[in-house]
């Protein structure tokens, strides 16, 4: 494989310095655990190890495809450690998916795909800004659900329904809970049930003691 010049090779060092930066930025404005610098390293380091792979090995050896796949690999690691599960909730998942973009966007601007490493950079830049605000009008809408429980606190009623919330595939959305004569009243909106899953979660926790009535409450938006 006949090598760029130097400076072709430092403007797609550049161009993948770019669009990490691009992609590490908007996680920036939102706050994630991987911002603008992570996602920047990220793409440069990717790509770096690409045309190290590609043009500064000799002989057999030489495979780009294999230092591509090293950095898949590595990339997972970098990935997990933006996740984090807090309750029932795992959040991260986002961040660490722009981060295997981002890495994505090193080997293809390496490799010398220009228009590629670009419109697949504003097409991820495109997914990240406006899908997320999409969800809950287009995919949750539907299965969203909301319950008020009204029980005698202090018998882990909470936590056991959530166990069985989350067993069948619930996502909790949000919890808010008024107490009066010790009796606690606690509304909760699920999303990612059917009427059946939930019907059965519910009839498990309203059989103990310390239940006195589970309420459908008007989904309020």
């Amino acid at each position: 494989m006949d090598a760029p010049g130097t400076l072709e090779l430092v403007g797609r060092l550049a161009l993948a310095l770019a669009l990490g930066a691009v992609l590490g930025l908007e996680r920036e404005t939102r706050h994630k655990t991987a911002g603008l610098r992570t996602h920047s390293l990220v793409a440069l380091g990717a790509a770096l190890f690409t045309i190290a792979g590609a043009y500064a090995v000799v002989g057999d050896q030489n495979d780009p495809s294999r230092v591509a796949a090293q950095v898949v690999t590595g990339i997972g690691f970098i990935g997990a450690g933006a996740m984090i599960r807090s309750g029932f909730t795992v959040t991260g998942i986002t961040t660490a998916a722009t981060l295997w973009m981002a890495a994505a966007f090193g080997v293809a601007a390496a490799m010398g795909l220009y228009v590629v490493s670009i419109v697949a950079g504003g097409l991820t830049l495109l997914v990240v800004i406006t899908f997320g605000p999409l969800k809950p009008y287009v995919l949750f809408r539907r299965s969203r659900r909301r319950f008020e429980v009204r029980y005698h606190p202090g018998h882990g009623t909470l936590d056991v329904l959530f166990s069985g919330l989350e067993s069948v595939g619930g996502r909790i959305m949000s919890v808010g809970t008024a107490e009066r004569d010790a009796v606690r009243q606690t509304t909760i909106v699920v999303r990612g049930l059917d009427e059946v899953e939930l019907a059965k979660v519910l009839a498990a926790v309203d059989d103990r003691d310390e239940v006195l009535g589970i309420d459908h409450a008007p989904d309020e938006g």
